[in-house]
């Protein structure tokens, strides 16, 4: 370990945490653009999230979620907790 190589990585690593932090900065640029044009900002991250997850693990997800909507439907959450309205406003 020689001081050269040390250099050398601290110099490639803070290349690439520059490069993560402009990357940051866009992606900030793009959400607070896409929430001027009433996108959910929330819901956007996620669906891009989805875009680039494996396809087994997003798989696993969706199967877990259906089986989650089902068991909420099984126990009439949405009416016992008052959410009726809000679905059918939703869907509308």
């Amino acid at each position: 370990m020689s001081t050269a190589s040390i250099k050398a990585y601290a110099e490639q690593l803070a290349e690439k945490l520059m490069e993560i932090e402009d990357a940051k900065v866009e992606c900030k640029s793009i959400i607070e653009a896409a929430k001027e044009e009433g996108i959910n900002p929330k819901v956007l991250r996620k669906v891009s999230k989805e875009m680039i997850t494996d396809s087994t693990k997003l798989a696993d997800k969706y199967a877990e979620e259906s089986q989650l909507e089902m068991f909420r439907d099984a126990v009439d959450i949405h009416v016992r907790k008052g959410l009726v309205q809000a679905f059918k406003e939703a869907a509308e």
